[in-house]
């Protein structure tokens, strides 16, 4: 009994090895290439990184390996400089991640920096809108400050006026008394 129970032992953990070597092998390819990624990111060669990592998301998707692509190349998206597209294109790929990997380690982190992507493109939309008000504002400002110059001007001329006015019936009344 004690042989039985050690030949299932034995042979439980050799097909345990043998599972590890018959392993798929675009799933070794996968991981090697994230592995590579991963090394460039650290090298800081974003360049290739991206390319290794749209590789992998452009290959059959692996647990694991696509879903960890797919954050990382969100992340590097991010690093493009172009403020909408590249958040758009962010986006997009975080969204990839959360609806094909709902189980995945990064879900939760997709999902913080979704709500915080979709959080800055509010943001931005409505600085856009102040900065359109405060143009408005400006050339509004404007506007009034030129007619209040105009209004002052006139209001002085009527005040000149309104002297002559006063000057001329002094001068009628003195001819009269005369």
């Amino acid at each position: 009994m004690k042989r039985l129970i050690a030949v299932y032992i034995l042979l439980a953990g050799l097909s345990g090895c043998a599972t590890t070597w018959s392993l798929d092998p675009n799933v070794r390819e996968q991981q090697q290439k994230l592995t590579q990624a991963k090394n460039l990111l650290a090298n800081n060669k974003t360049v290739y990184a991206k390319a290794v990592l749209s590789d992998i998301t452009t290959k059959p998707t692996v647990a694991g390996v696509t879903d960890e692509a797919l954050f990382r190349l969100a992340l590097l998206n991010l690093e493009a400089g172009q403020q909408s597209f590249a958040t758009t294109k962010a986006g997009k790929t975080l969204d990839s991640v959360l609806s094909k990997f709902s189980s995945s380690s990064w879900t939760p982190h997709a999902i913080s920096l979704k709500g915080l992507l979709d959080d800055y493109e509010i943001v931005v939309q409505e600085k856009a809108e102040l900065d359109k008000s405060v143009r408005n504002l400006k050339n509004a400002n404007a506007a009034l400050a030129n007619a209040n110059a105009s209004l002052t001007k006139e209001n002085a001329d009527l005040r000149q006026d309104m002297e002559k006015l006063k000057k001329l019936d002094l001068e009628l009344e003195m001819k009269k008394k005369r």
